[in-house]
């Protein structure tokens, strides 16, 4: 029987008593527009798929850098193409409809703004990344955007089974900005992909213009992720660190103003700065193995897995004093506070400058990020989806 035809059996056969257990997962965040969030799906459903649970995948076929087609194609996984949009009304009627075809066991949405509405027809698990746009409101003011979203976020609070995040950090803000209070067992950490820890050696990627020397930093282009620093970092040690550069890979995002491209011109780092916006993994791979050092200054994360990689590919870290990012790090990076340009720059020299530092930084951060396995992730997000169904937590108990 083909890969398509077990696929059309299990189909008509549903959920069977006695059979593995079978989840639908809205997959469509596996997409660009979707920076890390997309990563952590696709690498969460990567662990899932070669464990003892069918998958459903509703997955958008436009998925940009994210490589899915093996996960796709493993034989507990039923692939589902979609191109409804992930936050849309008509995503709503796409997910009943694949409960009503599909008939799983339980649901998980990656990301809590497709959570369906269900009433109980089955029980669906639903991640609340992080409370970024919150967080933004609570310090500047809600804008139309920021009560929209978090309206949007009550819904998927009361519409959820059973309610996850991927911090302690996160789940203080929930607590604090929808009066949840998630359990210990509601925190679905990041993990980090094998191929992470073995870089070494790989050569710088073919086609990209680097500096000698180059800071890396990941993260998508967006405010909170205070890429701007990094820029004044740069002109602070120049005169010092004259083949020094800094690469910034990321993704654009339209809601929000570059803040990068006028700072950079206004301060003649123009020669110095390169930023990639579509980078597959095997040029990010080796733009990690030849970094000088990795720098992460968010002002708010969910987790920061970024960081994760970093340290796996044994690269020296300094990283902000947001709390999801210290989390993540645990104790295998420099921290610094996420504003002060001075101090990044202290730190940087300080890595760069200082060769048993660095080399004992980075020990610190390669035994940091082992402990977080996909493997250790999938249990207890199979752990968490299984209890949904048997009736255990639901989405958490309300502060009074």
């Amino acid at each position: 029987m083909t890969t398509t035809d077990q696929m059309r059996a299990r189909s008509a056969a549903g959920s069977r008593p006695g059979g593995p257990f079978h989840v639908l997962v809205d997959g469509r965040v596996m997409q660009d527009r979707y920076h890390g969030l997309g990563r952590y799906a696709f690498e969460l459903l990567s662990e899932l798929s070669r464990r003892q649970v069918d998958l459903t995948i509703l997955y958008n076929p436009d998925r940009g850098r994210l490589n899915v087609g093996e996960l796709l194609a493993q034989p507990a996984v039923r692939a589902v193409p979609s191109r409804v949009p992930v936050v849309s009304l008509r995503s709503q009627w796409l997910l009943w409809r694949s409960v009503l075809a599909f008939r799983p066991d339980a649901v998980f949405i990656p990301y809590h703004l497709s959570t369906p509405v269900l009433h109980g027809r089955v029980p669906v698990v639903s991640l609340i990344p992080d409370c970024v746009f919150e967080r933004e409101a609570a310090a500047h003011g809600r804008s139309p955007f920021s009560v929209a979203y978090a309206t949007a976020t009550r819904l998927a609070v009361r519409s959820a089974a059973t309610l996850a995040t991927l911090s302690a950090a996160s789940q203080q803000d929930i607590r604090r900005f929808y009066q949840v209070e998630l359990p210990a067992s509601a925190i679905l950490s990041a993990g980090v992909s094998r191929r992470w820890f073995s870089v070494a050696g790989r050569p710088r990627p073919a086609g990209l213009d680097l500096p000698d020397r180059y800071i890396l930093h990941v993260g998508a282009q967006r405010p909170h992720k205070n890429q701007r620093v990094l820029v004044q970092a740069l002109a602070a040690l120049r005169s010092d660190l004259p083949d020094l550069g800094l690469v910034l890979v990321g993704q654009p995002d339209p809601r929000f103003p570059d803040e990068v491209a006028g700072l950079t011109a206004a301060l003649g780092l123009s020669d110095r700065v390169r930023r990639y916006t579509h980078i597959d993994d095997e040029a990010l791979l080796g733009l990690y193995a030849n970094a000088a050092v990795f720098a992460f200054p968010s002002l708010v994360e969910g987790f920061g897995l970024p960081v994760l990689e970093a340290m796996a590919a044994g690269v020296a870290v300094v990283a902000s004093d947001a709390e999801a990012v210290q989390e993540a790090a645990g104790g295998g990076a420099v921290i610094v506070p996420a504003r002060a340009a001075d101090k990044w720059a202290q730190a940087l020299a300080r890595v760069l400058g200082d060769p048993q530092f660095a080399r004992d930084l980075t020990e610190r951060g390669r035994a940091v990020a082992a402990r977080h396995t996909w493997s250790r992730s999938a249990e207890r997000t199979l752990a968490l989806l299984t209890s949904s169904v048997h009736g255990g937590p639901t989405e958490g108990e309300r502060v009074v």
